[in-house]
C-alpha cells in the first residue's frame, strides 16, 4: 500500500469514527490536547501523523490504537466507496443546475487526470 493511500484510508477511518461519536474537529482536537487544523490535516489525509498523535486520538474514539492502524485494502475500498455515495448524495440533492454545474465541473477535472 502507498503512503498516501494510507494516509488517506487512515484519515477516512478518524473522521468516520469522530462522527459516530457525535463530536467535532474541534472537540476531537480540544480532548485530544492537539490543533484543530492538525486534525482536519489527518483526517484528509495530508500529514503524516505521530504514532502519538494518532494514539491520543485513538484514546479519545475510545478505540485501541491497533484497531485504528488495522487498515486493509477491502476497509480502503470501503471508505472510498461510502466517501463517493456521499458526494453522490450531496450532489443529487442540488438543484439540477447546480448538479449541471458540479458535473461539469468534474467532467473537466477528470479529464485533466
Amino acid at each position: 500500500m502507498r503512503q498516501e493511500d494510507f494516509l488517506i484510508a487512515l484519515g477516512s477511518a478518524i473522521r468516520a469514527r469522530r462522527k459516530k461519536r457525535g463530536l467535532s474537529q474541534e472537540k476531537l482536537a480540544e480532548l485530544a490536547e492537539l490543533h484543530p487544523t492538525y486534525i482536519s490535516e489527518i483526517e484528509r489525509g495530508c500529514v503524516n501523523a505521530s504514532i502519538y498523535s494518532i494514539f491520543l486520538i485513538a484514546n479519545v474514539l475510545e478505540m485501541e490504537l491497533a484497531d485504528l492502524m488495522n487498515l486493509s485494502a477491502a476497509s480502503i475500498n470501503r471508505q472510498l466507496e461510502n466517501e463517493l455515495a456521499e458526494i453522490s448524495g450531496t450532489i443529487r440533492g442540488l438543484d439540477e443546475s447546480k448538479q449541471k454545474i458540479v458535473l461539469n465541473g468534474l467532467k473537466g477535472m477528470l479529464s485533466g487526470l
